[in-house]
């Protein structure tokens, strides 16, 4: 992809320089770093649709279903007419956005209830939200497309899931697969929490989630590994606050669950000035 200066862009919440950008007359994918203080961002509207990837930092959002303050990746869906105050809390955050026109996206929706009000996508989301910046990464002319079937499929995992008796009991499973500090329950807990029988639950918890309780929480892990390499944590550091065997074990994790290295995802999420930086200081110690 042609390098791309850093460059100011607006109409997300949160006001940020572009680490990458592309653009065409219907949508624009981006790759930012936050500028603006907490306290300067106030409460607005937006015409365009507006996906947040966050991937790093302390964000606080409106969006249903985001907790107070957001400490790890998450994936919020702003339809047309969202108005809201979401912002991060410092100016070391990373994340990507796609935004696209009203009419593109009442296109995309093709009738579907998808609704109007910002909201956070299924955990399951962020994977597949994730090959926007892969797209970034190598963008040609079929990239929009790619943007939009992308787009399209993260539209309909959005759509609400049916629902059951289980749906209240399986929240409370995914309370205890979502607590920080806690160490990984074993089934026969899980279907204590839920009241219902083990096997029960494994097929309800995959039918509504599209995963077992076990790769629930690997995929989690994965998703905090995200946050520290954006942080410049080395792989072999995060590997073993995650609870990796190695950092080949964490590598091959990465690409299988983001169709991209560690290393391909660290390089986005600096800046031009950045990678400058840390070439010089490499010809320096040869």
């Amino acid at each position: 992809m042609t390098a791309i200066a850093p460059a100011p862009v607006t109409g997300i919440g949160v006001m940020g320089v572009a680490l990458h950008l592309q653009a065409t007359r219907d949508l624009a994918v981006a790759c930012l770093r936050p500028t603006i203080p907490e306290h300067d961002i106030h409460r607005h509207q937006h015409t365009d649709m507006h996906l947040v990837v966050l991937l790093s930092g302390h964000y606080v959002s409106d969006a249903a279903g985001m907790p107070s303050v957001c400490a790890e990746p998450a994936l919020i869906l702003n339809p047309p007419g969202t108005e809201h105050r979401d912002r991060f809390r410092s100016r070391d955050g990373l994340f990507l956005t796609l935004t696209m026109s009203s009419s593109a996206f009442e296109r995309l929706c093709d009738g579907r209830a998808i609704g109007d009000q910002p909201r956070r996508l299924p955990r399951r989301s962020l994977a597949r939200a994730m090959h926007f910046l892969s797209e970034l990464r190598h963008w040609e002319h079929t990239s929009p497309l790619a943007v939009e079937s992308i787009f399209t499929n993260l539209l309909a995992e959005a759509l609400p899931p049916h629902t059951s008796a289980a749906g209240g009991k399986l929240e409370r499973v995914l309370e205890r697969l979502e607590a920080d500090n806690a160490p990984p329950p074993s089934l026969a807990e899980l279907a204590s929490i839920a009241d219902l029988h083990p096997v029960y639950l494994a097929r309800a918890f995959r039918k509504r989630h599209g995963i077992a309780p076990s790769d629930y929480l690997r995929m989690r892990r994965l998703h905090k590994a995200v946050s520290l390499i954006a942080r410049r944590r080395t792989l072999a550091r995060a590997a073993s606050e995650l609870g990796f065997v190695d950092e080949s074990h964490l590598h091959r994790a990465f690409v299988a669950e983001f169709g991209m290295t560690p290393g391909a995802f660290r390089r986005l999420a600096l800046s031009r000035t950045e990678v400058s930086r840390i070439q010089d200081v490499r010809l320096h110690r040869r």
